[in-house]
């Protein structure tokens, strides 16, 4: 199997109607299974069975994207859940010029958000990370089959 070079694409956070509203430099999603210890009757051995699971996303943009710390500061102040509607994007396969598109929704940002970072001997580029769980995550585009063998 060849070594892919794989970038990603035209990530995005979007409103409501699929309109883009921030640019996303980095994306990383995680599906985080929730199990319940099984033990079989006739052999006595355990297992696990799946009893739901969660989709954590952790998303990293530039400080130049300021809108969207301050609109999530002022839900967090007024007591509403931190959300954001859609994220977008994929990889591409810098070889072939392949892609696989993504498209996360429901995201609640409930883990830490940095809001300042200010150095005053240094003006290199800052960047913005939010933590939270997506309700749902779908492959809108998959790469071909012929990728992989």
């Amino acid at each position: 199997m060849m070594e892919r070079e794989l970038i990603g694409r035209n990530l995005s956070l979007q409103d409501d109607n699929g309109e883009d509203i921030h640019t996303v430099k980095e994306v990383e999603v995680k599906l985080t299974t929730e199990t319940l210890d099984i033990v079989r009757a006739r052999r006595m051995t355990k297992t696990k069975q799946l009893t739901g699971y969660e989709i954590p996303v952790k998303i990293v943009m530039s400080k130049l994207e300021s809108r969207l710390r301050y609109r999530l500061l002022e839900d967090f102040k007024a007591g509403k859940t931190m959300f954001l509607a859609r994220i977008t994007g994929g990889l591409e396969d810098r070889i072939t010029g392949n892609t696989e598109k993504v498209l996360i929704t429901g995201v609640h940002i409930h883990g830490e958000m940095d809001i300042l970072i200010a150095k005053i001997d240094d003006n290199n580029g800052i960047d913005i990370t939010l933590e939270g769980t997506a309700t749902d995550f779908d492959f809108v585009e998959k790469f071909p089959d012929y990728m992989w063998e």
